[in-house]
């Protein structure tokens, strides 16, 4: 992985390290168990001092993200698994033997009292979420909180991050909460004082997108539309979709939706594919959305984040 420091911004280098990670994290770059470019490696190709860098590695090592490797200079490695099931299991063994011994002792039969207590609990938690799955755009939380419920086969509510707060503020009884790693810190940081874990999960390519990126052909003319909290990190950006797109001469554009409103873009538009970030979507005409230009960015949740996430979250398969 290389960084892409922009010395003369107003973002911080530190929090430009912090967020290229994320995002790297977030695309499918780098994935659990990866090793990062040592302190040394960065300062050294970016001018960055060490203890910038060490700051930056330290502050994603505190919220889960990366493990430091030991000594001075040394790197990071990325970390989003989790410890192993066991204590769940260990834990679900104590109580089901402790609720047996009751069961018996009350004269009921334990069957039947497991059937009865599988439909108090599922009525039981639809209406008191346990868990959530939150992103800024309510058709993306809704989408993939009905995907990992499906999958995990236990109820998953989708929120924004303004419903979540509101949920918080009145009183709530979620315990564990799903999001990007783009969204950890201020999902985190949205629910001080509160006993709710925040588990970000890992997103990648979607197949689709994949292809689509593929069939873009050599000396074509891209733009990127990203929104504007992006713009610090553009040139990652650029570099890592680059490396997606297996065509040669490819020339890739970057703006921001802040500077452009759609209809101009594509007025007089000379590029070939014109690709937006879904969280987009709602601002976009949908005669827009029509054109054969338009790309619309499609990732999908990791299988593998999203066993590690399941195991955090104490969903038992």
């Amino acid at each position: 992985m290389e960084y892409f420091i922009e010395h003369h911004s107003s973002v911080p280098v530190i929090k430009q390290i912090q967020e290229q990670v994320k995002l790297a994290v977030w695309m499918g770059i780098v994935r659990s168990g990866d090793s990062l470019p040592s302190i040394r490696e960065v300062e050294k190709k970016t001018g960055v001092n060490r203890a910038q860098v060490y700051r930056a590695y330290k502050t994603l090592s505190q919220s889960g993200l990366l493990i430091l490797m030991p000594g001075r200079g040394k790197g990071a490695i990325v970390s989003t698994a989790v410890a192993s099931p066991d204590l769940i299991n260990t834990r679900c063994r104590t109580l089901t033997k402790n609720l047996a011994a009751r069961i018996r002792r009350l004269g009921i039969s334990p069957t039947s009292y497991a059937r009865y207590l599988s439909q108090h609990m599922r009525k039981l938690e639809r209406r008191f979420p346990f868990i959530a799955y939150v992103d800024p755009q309510k058709t993306v939380a809704l989408s993939r909180a009905a995907e990992i419920s499906q999958l995990w086969q236990v109820p998953v509510v989708g929120l924004t991050l303004r419903e979540l707060k509101s949920a918080a503020r009145k009183g709530t009884q979620l315990r564990k909460v799903l999001t990007n790693h783009l969204l950890r810190d201020l999902v985190q940081s949205s629910l001080p004082g509160k006993k709710i874990e925040v588990i970000a999960v890992e997103a990648c390519y979607s197949d689709q997108m994949i292809k689509d990126l593929s069939r873009i052909r050599s000396n074509a003319s891209v733009l990127r539309v990203l929104p504007p909290d992006f713009l610090p990190y553009a040139r990652f950006i650029r570099a890592q979709l680059q490396k997606r797109i297996k065509a040669s001469g490819v020339e890739i554009s970057l703006v921001s939706v802040a500077d452009r409103p759609f209809e101009k873009l594509l007025k007089g538009s000379t590029h070939s594919h014109i690709i937006i970030d879904p969280t987009l979507l709602s601002e976009i005409p949908r005669k827009v959305l029509k054109s054969r230009h338009i790309l619309v960015l499609q990732m999908q949740l990791d299988s593998k984040s999203l066993e590690a996430a399941r195991i955090r979250a104490g969903v038992i398969v």
